[in-house]
């Protein structure tokens, strides 16, 4: 007679890390040299993304939107289009360090420059500081505006609260106008009126007064081991390499992204911020995969 040998919770979930592994290597490719092109324009689309929303946003503009960390992995850093653009979340107000970093190194060409920037409670004059940034290193934009989606920062918001709210914001609305906005090649900025640009001002002194980042992995996250399975899923889904196997199974160090892809995307919510609102929810945009996080973001392998 033969025995079936029955799979545990804790096995099953470390083959998913390993499933998600293996969905990335068969379709990894085409991840650095995809662009796509709309009304005979050949547009380039980068993008950064943790939880999904700014992934969801770039593939509205474009089939194949390139991965700022996947890029930063590789050799080449000059780039020629007729359209050429940026989509990422807002960090406190600016561009999260990796895309400060991408924008350093690389050099762009086209005739029509434009970013869209996702954030959730405030945009907090991010339309405006990062336009000065970048133009400090020769990128001018013909159009740059933002979209209101959940708000995933874990510090200070419940995301099981936060999810009942997505609904009334009306994204996919304010991602097709954009859209619209960006294939007819509008010329535009975001302009805060008075009011916000004092609301902004106040925040961004909070921010500088408190800052939040840079920050190191091990100072901001720590990795629950009653918890953790080592299905290698935080592994994978860090664009700075701080997380890997050791003797005392997964840790981290290292300078961190603050993208929170490990926190959100770990299947067993083994990874904690050190303060968090619920350290029982967790978010991925619902129109992106797990699979499209780690192909985003996977810096080793």
């Amino acid at each position: 007679m033969t025995t079936i040998k029955r799979m545990t919770r804790r096995e099953a979930l470390k083959n998913l890390g390993l499933l998600a592994t293996g969905a990335f290597l068969l379709g990894s490719s085409d991840v650095l040299t995809s662009c796509s092109s709309d009304n005979g324009k050949k547009r380039i689309v980068f993008y950064f993304t943790g939880s999904g929303n700014s992934l969801y946003v770039a593939k509205h503009l474009s089939e194949k939107p390139l991965s700022i960390p996947q890029v930063l992995q590789g050799d080449q850093f000059e780039f020629e289009a007729d359209e050429i653009g940026f989509v990422f979340p807002d960090y406190q107000g600016k561009a999260p360090s990796i895309v400060q970093e991408f924008v350093q190194k690389v050099k762009l060409k086209a005739d029509y420059m434009f970013t869209i920037i996702t954030y959730g409670m405030d945009n907090c004059l991010v339309t405006e500081l990062w336009e000065q940034y970048a133009a400090q290193y020769g990128i001018k934009f013909d159009y740059i505006n933002v979209v209101l989606m959940q708000d995933v920062y874990l510090t200070m918001f419940d995301q099981d609260q936060q999810r009942t709210l997505a609904a009334e914001k009306d994204e996919e609305i304010h991602i097709i106008r954009r859209v619209e906005d960006i294939n007819s090649q509008r010329k535009w900025i975001y302009e805060f009126t008075p009011e916000q640009h004092q609301r902004g001002e106040m925040l961004m002194n909070m921010v500088s007064r408190n800052p939040i980042y840079p920050i190191t992995s091990q100072a901001l996250l720590r990795v629950d081991r009653n918890l953790c399975v080592g299905c290698g899923t935080c592994v994978d889904v860090c664009p700075k390499k701080c997380y890997s196997f050791g003797s005392q199974g997964i840790t981290n160090t290292g300078d961190c992204a603050y993208c929170l892809a490990c926190a959100n995307n770990c299947p067993q919510k083994a990874i904690k911020l050190v303060r968090e609102a619920n350290p029982n929810a967790r978010y991925r945009h619902p129109k992106i995969t797990l699979q499209e996080i780690v192909r985003s973001n996977r810096q080793h392998g």
